[in-house]
Parts: C-alpha cells; sequence; structure tokens
C-alpha cells in the first residue's frame, strides 16, 4: 500500500478562506505528497480562486446548508458558492456528493471535469452506510467498500457524522487505502474542541457544541442529546443563530417548533435571537413552565446550578459571538 507523508490545512479556528491560503502552501516540504484542505466559502469566488491555485484531485460536498448564507446573500447564493468547487475540480479528478442532501442536488454536476460519486444511506450511493447503531462510546454502522461490506466504529455522535466517515471512506478509497486502515483511522478520530465535546460537568453531561449554528447542525445537534440521554432528563441551551440574513426569523422559529415535538424536558434560550427559538417553541406546544430565556450568561449559569437536576444531560449551541463555551466552563 502506497504510503501518505499529509500536510494537514486544518486549523482550530476555522482560517480556511483565500487569504489564509498563502500561509499554509508556503509551509509544505519536499516530503510531503498529500496536501489536505478544508476550503472556506464567506464570500462568492473565494472557492473558485482557491481551486485555481491548488486545483484539487479529490473534492466533497458534504452538504450545502444554511452556514454564512448571510454574508452571500441567501440560499441560492450558498449553492452557486459550492458549484465553485464542482467547477473547480482538476481533470480526471474525483468529486464526492452527499446523494442524500436535497440542496446537493441543485448543483449542476455536468459543469464538472472530475468523476462524479457519491456517498449516503439510499440503494443509489457509491459510498453507502447502513446498520447505524448508537452506544455510549459512539456509532457502529457498516459502509460498502470495493465491493465488500465493512463493519466501522466512530468515537463520536450524530448521523451526520456517518455522512462525514461516508464521505472520509470513499475519500480514502480512491486513494488506494486499505479497508482495515480505514477502519483504524476512524476509531481513532477525536472530536475537535466545541464540536460535540461530551463533558462531566459536576453530578451533570454536558454536550459542548458551541463552536458556530445554524439549523441544520442545531437540529443535528439535538438529534444528539436525545442518543445520549435515553432515559436521563434532556435540556438543550440554545442561542442566536446568526449570519443568516433574510432566513433567520424562520429559521429560529424553525428550531423552536422542532424542540416543541421533541422530548426535551427543558429549554433554555440565550440572545434576542435565541428567545425567537423559546417563543416557537411555545406557540408549537411546549409547556412554557419548561421554557426559559436570558439575555447573559450569569443567570443562565445561575439556573442551571440550580433548576437542572443532576444527571440531566445538558446540550449547548450557539454561533460564535455567545461564547457558550465559557457557561461549560463554569459548570465544570
Amino acid at each position: 500500500m502506497r504510503k501518505f507523508n499529509v500536510f494537514v490545512y486544518w486549523y482550530k479556528d476555522n482560517v480556511n478562506t483565500l487569504s489564509f491560503l498563502p500561509n499554509y502552501l508556503i509551509r509544505l516540504k519536499d516530503h510531503h505528497n498529500l496536501l489536505l484542505l478544508e476550503i472556506g466559502m464567506k464570500s462568492l469566488n473565494n472557492i473558485r480562486r482557491q481551486c485555481n491555485i491548488v486545483k484539487p484531485h479529490i473534492g466533497v460536498v458534504t452538504n450545502v446548508g444554511e452556514a454564512h448564507a448571510g454574508s452571500l446573500g441567501g440560499l441560492s447564493r450558498v449553492v452557486k458558492a459550492k458549484q465553485e468547487l464542482v467547477e473547480g475540480m482538476r481533470s480526471g479528478g474525483i468529486l464526492y456528493i452527499n446523494a442524500d442532501d436535497a440542496r446537493s442536488q441543485r448543483l449542476n454536476l455536468k459543469k464538472s471535469k472530475a468523476k462524479i460519486r457519491t456517498f449516503g444511506l439510499g440503494p443509489s450511493a457509491d459510498v453507502r452506510g447502513e446498520n447505524i447503531k448508537y452506544s455510549s462510546k459512539g456509532i457502529t454502522f457498516d459502509a460498502n467498500v470495493q465491493g465488500k461490506r465493512v463493519s466501522f466504529f466512530l468515537p463520536t455522535y450524530g448521523k451526520h457524522n456517518v455522512y462525514n466517515a461516508l464521505a472520509a471512506i470513499g475519500i480514502t478509497t480512491s486513494m488506494g487505502i486499505s479497508p482495515i486502515n480505514i477502519k483504524r483511522g476512524l476509531a481513532r478520530f477525536q472530536t475537535p474542541k466545541m464540536r460535540l465535546q461530551v463533558l462531566s460537568g459536576k453530578g451533570r453531561i454536558l454536550i459542548n457544541d458551541a463552536w458556530n449554528a445554524n439549523p441544520t447542525a442545531m437540529r443535528a445537534g439535538l438529534g444528539v442529546l436525545q442518543q445520549i440521554a435515553n432515559n436521563r432528563p434532556k435540556i438543550a441551551v440554545l442561542g442566536d443563530m446568526l449570519e443568516l440574513g433574510n432566513i433567520s426569523n424562520r429559521s429560529h422559529a424553525s428550531i423552536g417548533q422542532y424542540v416543541a415535538k421533541s422530548d426535551i424536558d427543558q429549554l433554555i434560550t440565550i440572545g434576542k435571537h435565541g428567545r425567537k427559538i423559546a417563543e416557537s417553541a411555545i406557540r408549537n406546544g411546549m409547556n412554557p413552565q419548561k421554557v426559559f430565556s436570558y439575555y447573559r450568561h450569569a443567570p443562565l449559569i445561575a439556573h442551571i446550578r440550580n433548576k437542572v437536576p443532576l444527571k440531566s444531560v445538558v446540550y449547548f449551541k450557539a454561533s460564535r459571538k455567545l461564547h457558550l463555551e465559557k457557561v461549560v466552563q463554569a459548570l465544570r
């Protein structure tokens, strides 16, 4: 099997846009034979210009979500931004697309010079996942790899991370990496800080997912809360989702509706937009006595200490500017 000396263009603070790319490229050494990039798209033409420089051999569009819809000018322009990777692949490359993501279906794949491969949970996917099972330690699932069914373990949570793993399986298989080594790699996955970090908090379990937020990610995180909590009290601490532009109001309202229909024992919100989540949850049938709204960290922390039962599982999610990780830290 070919061995790779990898330079990973990954960073804890998501400095992944065009202006930062030269800083990483100049750090490449002669012994590197693989460059792994996360390409950001906070504005139109950002992905296109990065692709013009690096000319990807392999690419993946994990999904077309709501992130940066505000700065880009709407969901249709998010699709347009992701299209830049479709068209920016080098001739003969391989591009992986999420077969189950509705907005990814709006990408014009005919404009790509790359071979198109798909991943997902449906029967049409080239890399298909199935038999997903959740445990206290993570997720197990099966996937077809090189015509064989292979079982995988991922030490994190959430159906969305199965999709991420399927994309990784497709990419690494395209690179000639064996199924056994793919299994080993996924089993050693480490959750980045503030992304579904499961922590102990003086008698409670805290899920720190506070790096950033958009509706799709928030719903996925609430699903993880359900999986981890099982029969324990489930507490959702949700705040403003910023950078959503003209879809902000309906996005916050949709989360409130989602929470109202979920088995959540307490909804606690923070921020002006967070309050819209609370109001929507009540409108959609959640008991008002289970809904609380705050604007500052101090009363939020006091509420959790005094009114959230021990042994509860508490999930934290909001945009970066709300710094909910400081609340998590205060509760540890």
